[in-house]
């Protein structure tokens, strides 16, 4: 699944879906979740596929994957993804910048809409997200859920 995740990932960061109009809007826009919340370090605890779920793999012997949501100056609105890919703890690392509307999560490279992530739930302790992306390549767009943890 990891490597569906980088394929996926790798794949957006090439392709192009521009959202001119978004970038007039302010970047926090009536956010309905806790953005204090967000902005941390979080670990990948569970993910659905299609409603298959399934507990999320680390490498063993490596760092957790994560991700993070930073708002700090030199740091604006940037996310950072760490995704281990094998079992010598090789790396493959996301940064983009994020900007809120209401339940959703919008992801720039640049200019470049990217990915949109709907909120379902944010707690101090649990972070839960869908969206929807063509994961295994067959032109129809899967449905993800992923469930996350503070990353420890």
């Amino acid at each position: 699944m990891k490597n569906l995740f980088y394929i996926f990932f790798s794949f957006l960061l090439f392709s192009c879906s521009g959202d001119d109009a978004n970038s007039s809007v302010d970047p926090i826009h009536n956010p309905s979740f806790s953005v204090d919340f967000l902005l941390n370090r979080w670990s990948f605890d569970k993910v659905t596929l299609n409603g298959t779920s399934f507990g999320y793999q680390n490498q063993p012997n490596c760092l957790k994957d994560g991700f993070a949501f930073l708002n700090n100056p030199g740091q604006v609105r940037q996310y950072e993804e760490q995704i281990f890919t094998n079992e010598d703890c090789s790396a493959n690392n996301l940064n983009l910048e994020w900007k809120i509307n209401e339940d959703t999560i919008s992801f720039f490279f640049g200019n470049q809409l990217v990915l949109d992530y709907k909120v379902i739930s944010l707690t101090q302790d649990k972070f839960v997200y869908s969206y929807y992306a063509d994961i295994n390549n067959d032109n129809i767009k899967d449905n993800v859920t992923v469930e996350a943890v503070p990353y420890y």
